[in-house]
């Protein structure tokens, strides 16, 4: 992030469902603060676009990669109709725009004023991004992935751009109606009997206790145990950790720690102890009543077998009840996991676009690759394939 912008462009956009609306292109975080949470509170948007959230993420992690933030907002009059929270950063020889927290967000998107996505043609939607896109700067690809369909009940007006299914999906559970509710959506009585027999099993070491860093003590402790649980699965399985990226460890620490005393924080971090250590952990932030999973880490050690994960995951779906939440999210990519325990399905599309001649042959070959995902993971068998042959060449345990 840059304490001395550098960037700013106005533009004047005329839309038939909108009239008139001034954008505004910079890399100016604290100017936008008081729009952005005002977008924050009354429009739409997910956990990974709170302000908290991205300009953190842009100090830690964009600054060391190289990339440099374009922050987007349209206004009608005075009021924020949304806030697009964009980056622009290299790959290979091209200069790519794309979404401020990569890889290290769920989900994707901007923050929308309701009104906006009510009223928004299509066509506006589309003239609105050609005009965005060519006063970034030199830009050669549009990419844009993990958004979400429908958020909130309302409909993506990303939607109306091109764009490719996802590989990947993400999952949720609704929680309105109660924990035994939610818990009888996906074969209720076998998690009960599970949870039964996990107690049962665990009463000679005390039992389990589900904890929640409350402290920043206690965040840097339960913190060090998930990156040390993570590495191991992503060696074991032969996949790039993204939470080995520069500056990611750090940004974690800090957005959990700036949220210990939010009544919806950015990041709480939850482990379950058993025989005085923690051989589970969840991180999470809270929004709009949604708790957004961001990782899930589990000891490879003697209770292994108990399935810690899923006792943890029963914990903290009560605990989210008990705080007066409505929707419960494992994040994207499909596991036996989420889909054992989530009711929906929150369908996920990417858009790959050219904005140069440059840009041509690079964006067909990210459509052609997520085509290719799409297709082995669509497939139960090419997919087990695929994860075995995968250990086999990276793995590293």
């Amino acid at each position: 992030m840059t304490s001395d912008p550098q960037f700013q462009k106005s533009l004047s956009l005329e839309t038939a469902g909108l009239g008139q609306l001034e954008v505004e292109i910079s890399d100016d975080f604290g100017k936008l603060k008081t729009e952005w949470n005002q977008l924050e509170e009354q429009g739409v948007c997910s956990l990974y676009q709170r302000f908290d959230w991205i300009s953190e993420w842009t100090r830690k992690v964009a600054v060391p990669a190289r990339m440099h933030p374009r922050l987007v907002i349209g206004r009608q009059g005075d009021v924020p109709m949304f806030i697009l929270p964009l980056g622009l950063r290299k790959r290979g020889p091209f200069n790519v725009a794309t979404w401020l927290g990569d890889s290290h967000s769920n989900f994707h998107m901007g923050l929308f004023a309701k009104s906006f996505i009510q009223n928004a043609h299509p066509q506006d939607v589309r003239d609105m991004m050609a005009c965005v896109t060519k006063n970034l700067g030199r830009v050669d690809v549009l990419e844009m992935c993990c958004q979400p369909v429908v958020w909130q009940g309302f409909t993506n007006p990303f939607t109306f751009l091109d764009w490719q299914e996802s590989h990947n999906h993400g999952f949720a559970l609704d929680l309105r109606e109660g924990f035994d509710a939610a818990i009888n959506r996906k074969n209720g009585s076998r998690k009960r009997k599970k949870h039964r027999w996990q107690r049962n099993k665990l009463v000679s070491v005390g039992g389990a206790e589900l904890k929640v860093a409350r402290t920043e003590e206690e965040v840097d402790a339960f913190m060090n145990v998930a990156f040390q649980q993570l590495g191991k699965r992503f060696d074991r399985a032969g996949i790039w950790n993204r939470f080995e990226d520069e500056g990611i460890h750090a940004f974690m620490r800090q957005i959990a720690k700036n949220a210990l005393h939010h009544e919806e924080p950015e990041l709480l971090i939850y482990g379950l102890e058993i025989d005085s250590k923690i051989r589970a952990t969840m991180a999470g932030g809270i929004h709009q009543k949604q708790f957004s999973g961001c990782f899930i880490s589990l000891a490879d050690d003697e209770y292994s077998h108990i399935s810690p994960g899923e006792m943890l995951i029963h914990l903290i779906i009560r605990d989210c009840v008990d705080r007066g939440l409505e929707v419960f999210d494992l994040g994207r990519g499909e596991e036996r996991y989420k889909s054992s325990w989530c009711d929906t399905t929150i369908t996920m599309f990417e858009t790959n676009k050219a904005l140069s001649y440059w840009g041509i042959g690079f964006a067909a070959y990210e459509r052609g690759k997520l085509a290719i995902k799409r297709a082995i993971r669509n497939n139960e068998t090419l997919w087990n394939i695929a994860k075995k042959i995968r250990a086999r060449l990276y793995g590293r345990m």
